[in-house]
C-alpha cells in the first residue's frame, strides 16, 4: 500500500460515517453530561495557575500539578469527542465567522481578566482571566450541548 489503502477498503472515517449515517446522526452529537464543568473546570485550572506567579520552592509541585492538570484538560476532550463518534462534521456551525466566534470571544474574556493585573497584581489577573476563561468553556459548551440535544430530538422525532 505505498499510495494508500487497496481499492475496496474502508478507513476509520469512512467507516465512522457511514455508520453515523445509518443511525441518523445528521443531527450534532450531544456531549457526556459531565463534559461542560469539567471543561470549564480544568480550563480555569490550568489557565489560572499556569498565569499565576508562585514562589521558588514552590515552583516545582505547582509545574507538576499544572502538568497534571493540562493533561487531564487534554484527556477529557479526548473521552468526549471519541464518545461522540464523530470529529468533525462538515457544515457545522455555519460559515468561517460563526466558527470563530466562540474562540474570539474566549480570547477576549481571557484578556479581560489580565486588566486587574495593573491594579492588583498579577496574581489577581491570572486568577480573573482563568475564572473568566472557564466560565465561558462552560457556557458554550453547556449551550452547544443543549442545541445538539434539541436537534438530536427533532431528528429522533421526525
Amino acid at each position: 500500500m505505498p499510495n494508500g489503502p487497496e481499492p475496496g477498503t474502508t478507513t476509520y472515517a469512512e467507516r465512522t460515517l457511514r455508520l453515523a449515517g445509518r443511525t441518523g446522526s445528521a443531527a450534532p452529537q450531544p456531549w457526556p453530561p459531565w463534559f461542560a464543568p469539567a471543561r470549564g473546570v480544568l480550563g480555569a485550572a490550568v489557565f489560572a495557575l499556569g498565569g499565576a506567579p508562585w514562589p521558588a520552592r514552590a515552583g516545582d509541585l505547582t509545574g507538576a500539578l499544572l502538568c497534571v492538570l493540562a493533561a487531564a484538560f487534554v484527556v477529557v476532550h479526548y473521552v468526549a469527542v471519541r464518545r461522540s463518534r464523530v470529529l468533525a462534521w462538515s457544515g457545522d456551525g455555519g460559515g468561517t465567522w460563526e466558527r470563530l466566534t466562540p474562540t474570539l470571544v474566549q480570547a477576549a474574556l481571557y484578556g479581560a481578566g489580565w486588566l486587574l493585573a495593573p491594579p492588583l497584581g498579577r496574581t489577581a489577573g491570572a486568577l480573573a482571566s482563568g475564572a473568566l476563561l472557564g466560565a465561558t468553556l462552560w457556557t458554550q459548551t453547556a449551550l452547544h450541548d443543549a442545541r445538539a440535544r434539541a436537534a438530536r430530538r427533532a431528528a429522533d422525532a421526525g
